[in-house]
């Protein structure tokens, strides 16, 4: 068998794209190409680029507009709607957003800068982002194009104007995607269900997933410290990540990870969380990891909150955390470590929402955008997703109150049961191959 090469192509729309080809970095010919940004887009593509990236943050932040705020959000999420599922029908008719892409593509040139570049070879493409595939697809060379969705349910725009046409592939995260796939029109021959693309350093080997099933373990004993879900699952537990017993206490404090989102709007919640769990933070009860991302206006809000809330010796003594750096694979890098000793992970329901794979229990922060709300349906079907029980200045108490019920734990356990993991596996196998095999469940030991 030959090896896996590709053209990875993803964008910097937020942060979502670009994490979902960051795991396929090994198989990359000449690295990640990161559309839209200076140094791989030309200048009159670049500035198109800009607004529509430029409406993607504005779209992020709308609803904290005085007054204005909530019709304007309104508005843009009746643009991005994605029709219901029930009853099955055609969908196949493009919307819109599919003429709008379809005229930028054809009438403004969008991504020939990075046509021309892929042009001069015949490996394979995948795509993180929809516009970058559809006008690679429309060229009509090299080895075939591939689309990975970043999320459980989108919009048609993410489909072809003519779906039964040209050779675009779509990579499946999960079962609800390749459904909304066929309805859209796509033939079932050119949908391949991988999974979504989890870290390699957070999984292990393909066959023996031996870091995730360690790290597992050691989460589960912080997540049940009164053994209620061991009560229950000790058995499977044990047999799944190959353990001999349950020792009667965890190494270390419970962890908490809260994510900002790329464009920065959960800022203040993070503020709020901070104060709230002060006391625990200082008694070492909890240690509390905020993830600020790449922006640099975030991260200095952060450190405000922290020295006015008089964590900052916390912050020095590592009971408070903070992810952050400018260059974003780097960023990506020390977030995916921080994963590793994460009990919780608390974040919107974006595309992290699929890293419950890992056994981690996602506690969901409000949704913007259609696509998050339909993940975080996801995420409760299959119980590894969590509601806060209770308003955000109050976190002290029931998070606290969920760690103890064994409710957490029980969403780490389903994540990891239900949710697929071997997204980068399966993609190169894809490459490799020309197929991938489906398996019979997502555990796949």
């Amino acid at each position: 068998m030959g090896e896996a090469k590709a053209w990875i192509v993803s964008v910097l729309m937020g942060l979502g794209h670009l994490r979902a080809a960051y795991p396929l970095r090994d198989m990359a010919h000449e690295g990640i190409i990161l559309y839209g940004s200076r140094r791989t887009t030309p200048p009159k593509e670049y500035r198109t680029w800009r607004r529509l990236r430029k409406l993607y943050y504005f779209s992020s932040n709308v609803g904290k507009i005085p007054l204005l705020g909530k019709p304007l959000l309104d508005l843009l999420l009746a643009v991005q709607r994605i029709q219901p599922y029930y009853p099955r029908r055609d969908l196949s008719r493009p919307n819109l957003a599919v003429r709008y892409l379809d005229r930028l593509i054809s009438g403004k040139n969008l991504c020939r800068g990075l046509l021309a570049r892929l042009d001069n070879s015949a490996l394979p493409r995948i795509h993180s982002f929809y516009a970058t595939a559809m006008a690679s697809d429309r060229g009509g060379s090299g080895a075939g194009d591939y689309l990975l969705i970043c999320d459980s349910d989108f919009n048609r725009v993410w489909v072809p104007r003519d779906p039964g046409s040209g050779r675009l592939n779509y990579l499946a995260p999960c079962t609800q995607v390749r459904n909304r796939l066929l309805a859209y029109g796509v033939p079932r021959e050119r949908i391949f269900l991988t999974g979504f693309p989890l870290p390699k350093e957070n999984i292990g080997g393909r066959e023996s997933l031996e870091i995730l099933r360690q790290d597992l373990f050691q989460r589960l004993l912080r997540l049940d410290p009164r053994r209620k879900f061991f009560s229950y699952h000790q058995r499977s537990v044990l047999g799944w990540l190959g353990q001999a017993d349950v020792p009667p206490a965890a190494d270390g404090p419970f962890n908490l990870t809260f994510a900002i989102g790329g464009a920065g709007a959960q800022c203040d919640m993070a503020r709020v969380i901070l104060q709230s769990l002060k006391p625990a933070i200082q008694s070492a009860r909890i240690r509390v990891t905020i993830s600020a991302g790449i922006n640099k206006k975030v991260l200095e809000r952060l450190l405000g909150y922290v020295n006015r809330l008089g964590l900052a010796d916390d912050l020095l003594d590592g009971r408070v955390g903070l992810v952050f750096d400018p260059d974003v694979y780097t960023y990506l890098d020390k977030f995916n470590r921080v994963l590793r000793t994460t009990d919780v992970l608390w974040t919107k329901p974006s595309e992290l929402s699929f890293y419950c794979a890992l056994g981690i229990p996602i506690l969901m922060a409000p949704p913007i955008g259609t696509h998050e709300e339909l993940n975080r349906c996801w995420l409760r079907e299959i119980h590894a997703g969590v509601d806060p029980a209770g308003p955000l200045r109050f976190t002290h108490e029931w998070l606290f109150d969920l760690l103890e019920n064994g409710r957490l734990a029980e969403a780490a356990w389903d994540g990891f049961l239900k949710a697929r993991k071997l997204g980068a596996y399966k993609i190169e196998e894809l490459v490799r191959t020309g197929t991938c095999t489906e398996g019979n469940t997502p555990l796949e030991l």
